[in-house]
């Protein structure tokens, strides 16, 4: 297979079973220059497992700004193609890529992004849970502030509504979801894929009672069943004090509380003029 050079490459990589690579994916892999990864002794394994041979270079949040120059002036100068790859999924989806593929727009190169697995979209469709409309939040924030306006989205969000958390925090976020969601529904996904994939489906509390018999560890995913009260008893004006008081703009706060419970921007701004 022959590339094109002067290109990046997007590789989505398995989530959990190394089984789960594309026959492209796999193809491009092989004849790329270097392939940039969030880790090099993840990446390796999965080359292992295919026998693929292209060098290795470290692509990840602590040196994403530097290396992304250096990326996009090897392809400009030196006229290579390469891959980048994340741990697990898609790069860019609450992993680095994002700044490498804007800068590389904004200097007009090529880009092309390959589809395949996705922690997001195989733990949605698992959940059995609305999939015609959703919503993904990434990481639970662990600042106080930015955390009582990500859970404020969640709460009465008229979508399903998709996030991540870690082992070490995914019994204290399951808890304070209890506390805004009451008996709405959620499911909690890890291990996608793998031998031990862990379904939980229930309450929030439902939930927490089967953590007690479980093993927990790696990353998780919590799908959240969309809200379906009646919205008409929204009371805007305070909902929009409400996320100004946190630091959030006027602008900020309108386009959230439109988003979040489905009301024109037009009406939601008209409400902001009278705070």
């Amino acid at each position: 297979m022959e590339l094109e050079k002067s290109k990046i490459y997007v590789v989505p990589t398995p989530i959990g079973n190394l089984a789960d690579m594309t026959l492209r994916s796999l193809e491009v892999l092989k004849n790329v220059d270097v392939i940039y990864c969030e880790d090099t002794r993840n990446t390796s394994k999965l080359l292992n497992y295919y026998d693929i041979k292209t060098p290795l270079v470290s692509y990840h949040k602590h040196n994403e700004q530097s290396r992304s120059e250096e990326i996009i002036d090897r392809i400009l100068f030196e006229n290579i193609n390469c891959a980048i790859v994340s741990d697990a999924g898609m790069p860019s989806i609450s992993d680095p890529g994002q700044i490498l593929l804007e800068k590389a727009m904004d200097r007009d190169v090529d880009i092309e992004v390959l589809p395949g697995a996705s922690a997001t979209i195989t733990a949605l469709v698992r959940s059995g849970f609305d999939s015609s409309k959703f919503a993904f939040l990434g990481f639970v924030p662990r600042k106080n502030s930015d955390k009582k306006i990500f859970y404020d989205e969640i709460q009465k969000a008229n979508m399903t509504t998709i996030i991540y958390e870690s082992v070490h925090r995914i019994k204290d976020s399951v808890r304070e979801l209890g506390e805004i969601l009451g008996d709405r529904k959620i499911c909690v996904l890890r291990e996608l894929t793998k031998i031990h994939e862990s379904v939980i489906k229930g309450t929030c509390q439902e939930v927490l009672d089967r953590f007690e018999e479980e093993t927990l560890k790696g990353e998780f995913v919590i799908v959240i069943d969309k809200f379906e009260g009646d919205d008409t008893t929204i009371d805007v004006k305070e909902k929009l004090l409400e996320l100004m008081n946190d630091g959030m703009s006027k602008k900020q706060a309108v386009k959230i509380v439109s988003d979040m419970y489905n009301l024109k921007k037009n009406d939601v701004y008209k409400e902001s003029l009278n705070l």
